[in-house]
């Protein structure tokens, strides 16, 4: 019995790793999908002196499946944001440059 319930341990554990992984995988695919966006957003920003509106300005056509998208929250802040599933997004905060699970 307590064989069984080692063996059961390290599964959920194993199970548990991998599930991780793929995930930070998965992150990481999305954040180097995002990242010629954001780099001409700040390029954008840098020779314009702000933001711009939409991804339009930037000779880029909307997304149209997970994304990436873009959205100026003001005229210094913007986010990059994918959809994943019916209720999850993966989301780029400028202001912090940082990735965050919403």
């Amino acid at each position: 019995m307590k064989s069984i319930c080692i063996k059961v341990g390290l599964l959920i554990a194993f199970v548990f790793v991998i599930i991780l992984f793929l995930q930070n995988n998965e992150k990481i695919k999305y954040q180097k999908n995002a990242t010629p966006l954001i780099n001409k957003i700040e390029a954008f920003r840098k020779s314009e002196n702000r933001l711009p509106n939409n991804v339009t300005e930037l000779g880029l056509e909307e997304a149209m499946n997970s994304g990436p998208y873009y959205e100026k929250k003001d005229s210094t802040y913007y986010v990059i944001y994918f959809t994943i599933g019916f209720d999850e997004t993966l989301t780029y905060h400028s202001d912090e440059k940082k990735w965050v699970w919403e």
